[in-house]
């Protein structure tokens, strides 16, 4: 009974470690390519950069790459999208079916994506955003979202808050977050998933430009959540 016992000890042992293991190589091995891709973003500029320049910086990453062509209203579009995620299929699995474990196996699910749109050969539209699960149960996570066009292009066809009023100058911010209601319908003291909205095109400053693709990407890696945007994005 002992050495069955002890089997299964080391077995159950074996179940937590592994995933743990999995998703630190894992998710460091994509925290320090997204940042090499995030140093590549940052040079690159709307209506300034070409299809042929970006594609050359961005040759190494290809892996993570996915590639599409699409029409929007009439327009030709070329789209590379990059996507980095902190976990495996197996390990979210596993830790799924070890739910009754009172504490969590696996890092808290984080992804950082990078999409970029060329029209007739140039450089468009820059998207970037970072986000992570926050309460269970609520839809949004986490998150900020930078977009970065050309004063001169303008946002593309399609791009769900690419429309500004004409106060528009070269940068705006939106934050939002979801907040909990009693059942009359007040406040209850409860709030989480912050969410912020970012916009800019070459009017920014080089600060605002800077400040805005500054993405902390250790949230990739860490078990302790990013508990609201200003984490993921100062």
């Amino acid at each position: 009974m002992r050495k069955l016992a002890t089997a299964i000890g080391l077995s159950l042992a074996i179940l937590l470690v592994v995933p743990l293991a999995s998703e630190t190589v894992v998710s460091y091995h994509r925290r320090y390519e997204a940042s090499k891709l995030l140093a590549v973003v940052r040079r690159l500029r709307p209506a300034v950069t070409t299809q042929t320049q970006a594609q050359e910086q961005l040759k190494s990453f290809s892996r993570f790459e996915q590639v599409s062509d699409l029409r929007r209203e009439g327009v030709a579009i070329h789209e590379l999208d990059y996507e980095f995620l902190n976990g495996t299929n197996w390990s979210d699995s596993l830790a799924y079916h070890l739910r009754f474990v009172p504490f969590r196996l696996t890092l808290p699910w984080t992804r950082f994506v990078v999409n970029l749109e060329f029209v007739n050969g140039m450089l468009a539209e820059i998207d970037v955003g970072e986000m992570q699960v926050d309460q269970p149960g609520y839809l949004h996570p986490n998150g900020a979202s930078v977009l970065i066009v050309s004063s001169q292009l303008g946002a593309l066809p399609g791009n769900p808050w690419g429309s500004l009023d004409a106060g528009f100058n070269g940068y705006y911010e939106h934050s939002q977050q979801t907040a909990g209601l009693d059942e009359k319908g007040n406040f209850n003291g409860f709030t989480c998933c912050y969410e912020r909205f970012i916009r800019l095109d070459d009017r920014a400053s080089e600060r605002q430009f800077s400040q805005s693709l500054n993405f902390q990407l250790r949230c990739l890696t860490s078990f302790l959540r990013c508990k609201n945007d200003r984490e993921i994005l100062p």
